[in-house]
């Protein structure tokens, strides 16, 4: 039975037992197994028995400590979120503005209403593990989000900015062969203990200059871009993997789909609010 269900029939009863103490017992119970009470009656008798009453609620938990725990565990996902609107609020006031340029790699439309940031590490697990996740709220999305790749590789991942100038050097020649090496690094992401030897071998089945691609690793775009990138997310703030910035909002480590979408539909104009 759902938790809320379950806490219904809980305080319900507890409205007929107060009931019971403060009438007839008898004709308490028959004439609320008999008769059906109106919701706006249930709503007002339960808010009145809580006020006066507030300790019986707790006695009531108490005989159900399952309940009990589900219900704190709410309570406390109820404060969380609360905390994180607050906090989005105040970022829509004063936005986050990453620096971007028309020559990153791209997923999505690349005039989408609404960007994804995402500031990852190749070596990082959360990171791997938010990209499906991604890549369910482009599709849910479509034209509306678009999502941009930069790099904080973290200082005790060695081959995790090997991995980053690997990306941005193929992307120098292809797009869409740099989406398709970020993919494929992270579905191999327990060989990359093996270091530059992996990425070699992942670079090797892409479909780009092997020979431009050994020269463009060791170039300035690729190294002032990954610097650049570290700055910007140690500008906001951001000390793990992975963050985002959604249109100027925040949002930090590995979340489900539902917490994306939270922020996306507060960005997107009343056609598109809603994802497929």
């Amino acid at each position: 039975m759902p938790i809320l269900k379950t806490f219904v029939y809980l305080v319900f009863g507890l409205v007929v037992s107060i009931g019971s103490l403060l009438s007839n017992p008898e004709s308490v119970t028959a004439q609320t197994s008999q008769t059906e009470v109106s919701e706006a009656d249930f709503e007002a008798a339960i808010e009145k028995t809580l006020r006066q009453h507030p300790e019986l609620i707790f006695r009531a938990l108490e005989q159900d400590p399952v309940m009990l725990a589900d219900l704190a565990e709410r309570g406390v996902e109820l404060r969380k979120a609360k905390v994180e609107e607050a906090r989005w609020r105040a970022e829509l006031a004063h936005p986050k503005v990453p620096q971007l340029t028309d020559n990153r790699p791209v997923r999505g439309a690349r005039q989408a209403p609404v960007t994804i940031v995402e500031y990852s590490d190749f070596e990082c697990p959360y990171c791997r593990a938010v990209s499906p996740t991604l890549q369910e709220v482009l599709t849910a999305y479509g034209d509306a989000v678009r999502l941009v790749y930069k790099h904080n590789p973290l200082s005790f991942h060695t081959t995790a900015e090997p991995a980053a100038r690997y990306f941005e050097a193929i992307a120098l020649q292809s797009e869409e062969q740099a989406w398709r090496f970020h993919d494929l690094v992270f579905q191999q992401q327990r060989s990359l203990s093996r270091g530059i030897e992996v990425l070699k071998e992942i670079a090797s089945v892409l479909e780009v200059d092997q020979a431009r691609l050994e020269r463009d690793l060791q170039s300035d775009t690729v190294s002032r871009r990954i610097a650049a990138d570290r700055a910007e997310a140690e500008q906001f703030g951001f000390d793990g993997t992975p963050a985002f910035v959604i249109n100027g909002v925040s949002l930090i480590g590995n979340h489900p789909k539902q917490d994306f979408d939270r922020i996306i539909k507060k960005m997107l104009p009343d056609t598109h609010a809603m994802a497929r």
